[in-house]
């Protein structure tokens, strides 16, 4: 894939296009951002704008929010346009395949700094192949073990350089890709801050397992969770799920979490964060005595 630019450099000999002059274009998605399949030199991109679909105040409220509150970066456009830059540098630079940029490409119509041109990648998201049930199951399962220890990798590089940014902050089974006989990542436009790497994981595992049982159901997590126990290389890591729900590192989190799970109806559903973290502790401690 095409290198991720060095974060605030500009391309010397920068390639000029115009987004209305592009009348074949194909609207993908617009939410906070928008996102436009373009043709491309032999091929497509995918533009993807983080302007212009929501109310200024909106984003000056959700900055505060995420700065103040929840420790993550700002909500505002020309941020989380350079912090999806940057990302996917940090992810590409350990490994990790991602959208590639175009950062020799400049829109003369849009506004500096608020856009990104990514390769366009017609691979097959995770939320579809696992819940797809023309494929046997051994199959799926057979890439699910495939990618266990590479999401493993990951988290282990997020701890050892304390980089909260090899963190999926939107993490989840909507948002990997198989894509020739690879994974391929996407969506970092809001990151972590927070030193406390190991407990973002425990984050991260969660969202990521409580997706299964929203996307693929309860036969396919089942299963699914049997081989995450089994081939996550780092049992302690993966126990940061359970801690991040119930034994948080910070101990007025903790209590607060603990309060939260026991005056809410909503968090003993079977996928609340707090019932995946019990389902996993479970899990990991029956296999713990099975082996000791």
């Amino acid at each position: 894939m095409t290198p991720a630019p060095t974060p605030g450099s500009k391309p010397a000999h920068p390639e000029v296009l115009r987004l209305d002059a592009i009348t074949d274009k194909e609207h993908l998605a617009g939410a906070g951002n928008w996102l436009y399949k373009i043709p491309f030199r032999d091929g497509h991109a995918v533009l993807k704008g983080y302007f212009g679909n929501r109310n200024p105040l909106l984003h000056v409220k959700k900055t505060v929010g995420n700065v103040m509150l929840t420790g993550r970066t700002s909500h505002m456009p020309s941020a989380r346009c350079k912090h999806e830059r940057e990302c996917v540098e940090v992810w590409e630079k350990h490994g990790f395949r991602c959208f590639g940029i175009y950062p020799e490409v400049i829109f003369e119509d849009l506004p500096e700094g608020q856009y990104l041109l990514f390769d366009y990648v017609p691979g097959l998201h995770f939320k579809n192949y696992f819940a797809d049930d023309s494929v046997p199951v051994e199959e799926r399962l057979d890439t699910w073990r495939r990618w266990l220890p590479e999401w493993h990798r990951r988290h282990k590089a997020a701890v050892e350089h304390s980089e909260p940014r090899l963190i999926h902050e939107n993490g989840d089974v909507k948002h990997v890709m198989l894509w020739e006989g690879d994974f391929v990542y996407f969506d970092f436009e809001i990151c972590f801050r927070s030193s406390d790497v190991r407990d973002l994981v425990g984050r991260e595992l969660l969202a990521y397992l409580r997706s299964m049982g929203k996307w693929f159901g309860d036969k396919m997590y089942d299963l699914m969770m049997d081989e995450v126990v089994i081939h996550y290389p780092d049992k302690s890591l993966l126990m940061e799920g359970w801690a991040h729900a119930f034994e948080n590192h910070n101990v007025a989190m903790r209590y607060a979490r603990r309060l939260d799970y026991a005056l809410k109806a909503k968090n003993k559903k079977p996928y609340s964060k707090y019932s995946v973290a019990l389902d996993l502790k479970r899990r990991l401690d029956a296999a713990s005595l099975t082996n000791g």
